[in-house]
């Protein structure tokens, strides 16, 4: 299988995604981003960038990040809360409240699948990707939206228990994760949902689902070839997760 690098920094919840027993049987690198220096991940055929990096280290491994999406035939999952507006080219982000419980009380939060006949919709499910957001983003054109948000009627007076509004942003494209195979060399999604902090935090089974099914994509990415011979064969080399 693919060599897929987990970069985190260290908080509770990113030590307790690497000790899950079906991570480990998942073979994914620990690789810690105080400690990431340009280069360090060459030979990696993939990367999962971990929710809610230290805002410090995130700012400094940025382009070590976008570098690794120079290069062909790899894949990056970036999940929420890394402000992704700050430094992922082509997107920007606009934060918005949570409403954590909306899909254990049935409140229509506006939230929707979309280009469900995309192959990315092959592995991922509704239950994975319906639980909450931390904000709603705009994309470079190529991109495909996989969740959006649908503007409802009063959206914005609708707001979170910090008086923050969880509801579409009128005139905005209001996406919430999206699949990207042609603005970089690399295969991109990038969710405004923190599944590997609330799976280490232990709540919300859709965070599971969703960062298990993005971390088998990340291992059916195909293995590219380095002087090192870092990355591994692969038998999948599919857009499924």
């Amino acid at each position: 299988m693919s060599r897929v690098a987990f970069v985190h920094t260290g908080s509770f919840f990113h030590l307790a995604d690497l000790r899950d027993p079906a991570v480990r049987a998942m073979d994914v690198t620990d690789v810690y981003a105080p400690d990431l220096q340009p280069g360090g991940l060459d030979g990696y055929d993939a990367v999962y960038v971990a929710a809610r990096l230290h805002p410090g280290v995130l700012a400094r491994i940025a382009p070590i990040l976008v570098g690794f999406l120079d290069a062909d035939g790899v894949r990056m999952y970036v999940d929420g809360e890394n402000s992704v507006g700050d430094w992922l080219p082509g997107t920007t982000e606009t934060r918005r409240g949570t409403n954590f419980w909306a899909w254990r009380i049935g409140e229509d939060v506006g939230r929707r699948s979309v280009n469900r006949d995309h192959p990315f919709w092959d592995g991922l499910a509704d239950d994975a990707v319906h639980w909450h957001y931390h904000g709603v983003l705009t994309h470079p054109e190529a991109a495909v939206p996989l969740v959006r948000l649908e503007e409802l009627p009063d959206s914005d007076a609708v707001a979170d228990p910090w008086g923050l509004p969880y509801r579409a942003i009128p005139g905005q494209s209001n996406t919430l994760m999206y699949y990207d195979a042609d603005t970089f060399g690399a295969e991109l999604v990038v969710s405004t949902m923190d599944a590997s902090y609330h799976h280490g935090s232990g709540f919300m089974p859709g965070a599971t689902q969703l960062m298990y099914r993005m971390l088998h994509w990340l291992r059916a990415a195909p293995a590219v070839p380095d002087a090192g011979g870092g990355g591994g064969a692969s038998e999948d080399d599919s857009t499924s997760p």
